[in-house]
C-alpha cells in the first residue's frame, strides 16, 4: 500500500517536473518553481478527487463530502491544539533545550581521542546556543499571546 503510494507520488512529480507548466500566473513557466507549484496543486487534486469518489460511493454529494472533512476538522480541533500548543511547543521544545545543554557539556568535560577539534567543537557549542535559545523561548512563550 505504501510502496503504490510512493510510486504514485514519483510519478507526479517526474510529470510536474517535465512539464514545469505553472498552475498560477506569476510563477516563469520552465521554472523549477513551476513545476513545485504544479506537483503540490496535483497533489491535493488528488486527494479532493478521493474525497468526491468516496463519497459519491457512500452517496454524498461533494458538497456533503467536503463538509463532513470540515466537520471532522472541527471535532479534531482541540486534540489539534492541545498537540500543537503542549506537546509540541512545551514538551518538545524541553527535550531539543536538554539535548542542546547536554551536547557541551559532553564536547567539554568528557573529550576523548575520537573528539572533533576545537574549532569544530566551537561551531558546535554556536549552533547549540542559537538552537537552545530559540528552543528556550519557544518553550517559555506564553500559550495564547493575544489572549486579552
Amino acid at each position: 500500500m505504501f510502496n503504490f503510494i510512493g510510486r504514485y507520488l514519483n510519478r507526479l512529480w517526474r510529470f510536474a517536473s517535465f512539464w514545469r507548466v505553472s498552475p498560477i500566473g506569476q510563477a516563469r513557466i520552465g521554472s523549477p518553481l513551476a513545476g513545485l507549484l504544479l506537483f503540490v496543486v496535483l497533489v491535493f487534486g488528488t486527494v479532493a478527487l478521493g474525497i468526491v469518489i468516496v463519497g459519491g460511493l457512500f452517496g454524498y454529494s461533494p458538497e456533503q463530502a467536503l463538509g463532513a472533512v470540515d466537520g471532522a476538522i472541527a471535532w479534531a480541533a482541540p486534540t489539534l491544539d492541545f498537540i500543537g500548543k503542549i506537546l509540541i511547543q512545551k514538551v518538545l521544545m524541553g527535550i531539543v533545550l536538554l539535548i542542546c545543554m547536554a551536547v557541551p557539556i559532553v564536547l567539554i568535560f568528557f573529550r576523548d581521542g575520537d573528539a572533533p577539534g576545537w574549532l569544530s567543537t566551537a561551531g558546535i557549542l554556536f549552533l547549540c546556543t542559537f538552537v537552545g535559545y530559540c528552543s528556550g523561548v519557544n518553550m517559555l512563550a506564553p500559550l495564547d499571546p493575544y489572549a486579552g
